[in-house]
C-alpha cells in the first residue's frame, strides 16, 4: 500500500558536484543525485517506482539506484538516453577494465603513429598530450598571414583583443581580419621513461605529423553529418573555418583516432560501457576545447564555438583516464539496491507507463530557451548517428522555421502542458512531483505555472536546489555580470482531488505588495550567509514567494528583482544589505 504523504520537503537543498556519478559523462544539466535522495525518502518507500520524464543525464535514476527505488527514466534526445543508460546500467567493474584494456592494446601501434615523439631529455619514445593551435589570420593592413598565437599574446601570457601585426605594427581586431587554416604552435610531451613533462614549441617532424592530411588514411567509420546553417548555434564562424559536417569539429589526427577507438568499442564485448566512455571525451578530443595560459577553459556552454587558440589532446591518454572513470562508476554501483529503466520517448506522450502506477517524479525540465539541447548535443548524435526530433522538443525556438521546429513561448507552454497531463496521468492519486525549474523571464514563469494549473496539479510548496556552482542554465546570457540565475527552484505538486479531466479553477488573488517583499527579502539578508545575499539566490526566493503564496509573477524578472534591491539595499561586492539607519536616527 502507498505511503499517504501529506507535508511537502520543505529543507533547502545544497548538492555537490565532484561525485563520480557527476563526473565521468558531461551533460548539460545535472541534478547531483545526492541532493535528491532526501526528498526520493521523503516522498517515497523503498521499491517504490519514481519516473523521470525528462532524463538527461539519467542523474536521477542515480538516485533511485542508491537509494533502493525502481527508476523509469525517458527523453526525448538519443544522447541523453545513451548517457543516462550509461550512468545506471550496472556492470562488472573488472569486465569494464580487460575489455578496456584489450581495446587500448589493440590501437597501441595507431597511437604511436599519431602520437609519437622523442624525448628531448633522454632520447627514448615519448607521448604527445596535447598540441595548441592557433588560427592564421590575414592582416587587413598589409595582408600578411599571421599567428593569432603571435599577434594576440602579452608579455604577461594573457590574450589582447586588440591584435598587432608583427610585420607592419597595424592594430586591428580579430572581426576585421581573414581566418585561414590553422597551425600548431605548442606541444606537450610526457616521457614515461625519465618522467619528464614538458610544453615547448614543435620539432619539425612533429609539425608535420600534426598538420598532415589523413582523411584519405581513415577507414573506419566517422560521422559526416551536416551542421546545418538553419540550427540555433550555426555561425558564420563555422562557414569561415570550413566546418560544414560533424567531422570538421576535429582534427585529421584526432578524427582518425575517434573513428578507431569507436570501431574498437562497438566491437567490444562490453559495447555499452565502451562507447559510454568515447562519448565521454568527444568535446574534448574535438576543436571546442580552447587554450588557457593557465589551464584548458573547457568548451564555451551554449554554443559550437570554436576559439582562436584550441587544443588537440591526444585521445588515446583521454581514453585512459576515462575507461578508469567509468569503471569506477560501476564499481560505485555494484551494491546499489534500486533498479532503473531507461527509454527513449517524448515527456508528452509516455507510452508504455499504465495509468495510476507511478508512486513519485522528479524531473528536471527544459527551460524555455535557456538551451537549445539538440544543437548542444550535435556532436554526440553524430557519433550515435541518431538525432533529436527538433520539431518535439520543449524549448522557445523563434528563429528557426516551422520546418525545422520553430516554437513560440505559447508553443513551449503547450508542450510543458502535455508533458505535465502525462505526469498527472501517471501518478498515483495524492503522489507527489517535483519539478526542478528556473529562468530569468518572468514571462516563461508564468507560462510554467500555467502549463501545470492545466494539468490538475496543485502547487504545494517551493524550495531552492543550490548546485554549488552556476549550471549551464545558469551560465548562459552572463555578461558583464551574472544576470541569471544560479540557484535553480524546485516545485513541488500533487494530484488534484476531483473527477479526472476537470481543471480546477486557479483561486484568484490579490499582487504580492512591493513592501511585503521588501521587508521579507530584508529579514533574509539579516541572517543569511554571503552565497544567500546574491542577486541570484534572492531571485530565486522571491520566484519562491510569489508561487505559494499565488502571487502574479508578471513584472518580476531577474532585472526586474534586481532593480528592486538597487532601490532598497546596499550592494556590496555582489552581496546585499540592509540599508543603514541614517546618522540622526542612530543618535
Amino acid at each position: 500500500m502507498t505511503r499517504v504523504v501529506n507535508e511537502p520537503y520543505r529543507r533547502e537543498v545544497t548538492g555537490g558536484k565532484g561525485s563520480i556519478f557527476y563526473r565521468t559523462h558531461s551533460y548539460h544539466t545535472k541534478v547531483p543525485p545526492e541532493g535528491v535522495i532526501p526528498m526520493l525518502e521523503h516522498y517515497t518507500d523503498p521499491g517504490d517506482v519514481v519516473l523521470d520524464p525528462f532524463c538527461g543525464s539519467g542523474m536521477i535514476g542515480v538516485a533511485c539506484l542508491l537509494a533502493g527505488r525502481r527508476g523509469i527514466l525517458s527523453d526525448l534526445s538519443p544522447a541523453a538516453v545513451h548517457i543516462a543508460t550509461g550512468h545506471t546500467t550496472k556492470a562488472d567493474p573488472a569486465a569494464i577494465k580487460a575489455a578496456s584494456t584489450t581495446l587500448l592494446n589493440e590501437l597501441a601501434d595507431l597511437e604511436q603513429v599519431l602520437y609519437g615523439t622523442t624525448c628531448r631529455h633522454c632520447a627514448a619514445s615519448a607521448r604527445i598530450e596535447y598540441t595548441v593551435w592557433s588560427d592564421t589570420l590575414e592582416c587587413p593592413s598589409c595582408s600578411e598571414q599571421i599567428l593569432f598565437w603571435d599577434a594576440a599574446r602579452q608579455n604577461d601570457g594573457t590574450l589582447s583583443k586588440t591584435l598587432c601585426c608583427p610585420r607592419c605594427a597595424a592594430e586591428f581586431r580579430k572581426a576585421k581580419a581573414r581566418i585561414m587554416d590553422g597551425s600548431p604552435v605548442l606541444v606537450s610531451v610526457a616521457c614515461p621513461t625519465c618522467r619528464q613533462r614538458e610544453q615547448r614549441p614543435l620539432t619539425l617532424q612533429e609539425q608535420r605529423a600534426a598538420t598532415r592530411s589523413r582523411r584519405s588514411d581513415i577507414t573506419d567509420w566517422y560521422p559526416t553529418a551536416p551542421l546545418d546553417s538553419w540550427r540555433e548555434m550555426w555561425r558564420g564562424q563555422h562557414r569561415d573555418l570550413g566546418i560544414a559536417t560533424a567531422a570538421d569539429f576535429f582534427t585529421d589526427r584526432n578524427l582518425q583516432a575517434l573513428a578507431a577507438v569507436w570501431e574498437g568499442a562497438n566491437r567490444s564485448v562490453e559495447r555499452s560501457a565502451m562507447r559510454f566512455a568515447v562519448t565521454a571525451i568527444v568535446n574534448r578530443a574535438s576543436r571546442r576545447y580552447q587554450w588557457n595560459p593557465k589551464r584548458p577553459t573547457n568548451v564555451l556552454s551554449g554554443t559550437l564555438y570554436i576559439a582562436s587558440l584550441t587544443y588537440e589532446f591526444n585521445v588515446f591518454s583521454l581514453l585512459r583516464r576515462k575507461f578508469a572513470a567509468v569503471a569506477k562508476l560501476k564499481q560505485a554501483l555494484v551494491d546499489a539496491p534500486g533498479s532503473c529503466t531507461v527509454n527513449q520517448s517524448s515527456a508528452t506522450e509516455l507510452t508504455g507507463v499504465e495509468d495510476k502506477s507511478v508512486d513519485y517524479v522528479f524531473t528536471d525540465p527544459p527551460f524555455g530557451a535557456n538551451i537549445y539541447y539538440s544543437d548542444a548535443s550535435f556532436l554526440w548524435e553524430a557519433w550515435l548517428d541518431a538525432f533529436t526530433a527538433t520539431d518535439q522538443e520543449a524549448v522557445v525556438s523563434t528563429s528557426l522555421s516551422i520546418e525545422h521546429g520553430r516554437k513560440t513561448l505559447q508553443d513551449y507552454e503547450k508542450l510543458m502542458a502535455s508533458s505535465f497531463s502525462e505526469v498527472a496521468r501517471i501518478l498515483k492519486p495524492g503522489a507527489w512531483a517535483s519539478v526542478m525549474f528556473h529562468n530569468s523571464d518572468d514571462a516563461v514563469w508564468s507560462s510554467l505555472e500555467r502549463a501545470i494549473e492545466s494539468a490538475d496539479l496543485s502547487l504545494e510548496s517551493a524550495i531552492a536546489f543550490d548546485k554549488s556552482q552556476p549550471s549551464f542554465k545558469g551560465i548562459k546570457q552572463i555578461t558583464d555580470q551574472e544576470r541569471v540565475s544560479s540557484f535553480d527552484l524546485v516545485l513541488h505538486l500533487r494530484t488534484v482531488a476531483g473527477k479526472s479531466g476537470r481543471r480546477v479553477a486557479k483561486k484568484v488573488v490579490a499582487p504580492v505588495e512591493e513592501t511585503t517583499l521588501v521587508a521579507a527579502i530584508g529579514e533574509l539578508l539579516a541572517t543569511a550567509p554571503p552565497r544567500r545575499r546574491t542577486t541570484p539566490y534572492i531571485h530565486s526566493f522571491v520566484m519562491r514567494l510569489l508561487l505559494e503564496r499565488g502571487g502574479p509573477l508578471t513584472g518580476w524578472s531577474y532585472r526586474d528583482v534586481e532593480a528592486l534591491l538597487e532601490a532598497h539595499f546596499i550592494n556590496n561586492a555582489g552581496t546585499w544589505a540592509t540599508q543603514p539607519r541614517d546618522t540622526e536616527e542612530m543618535a
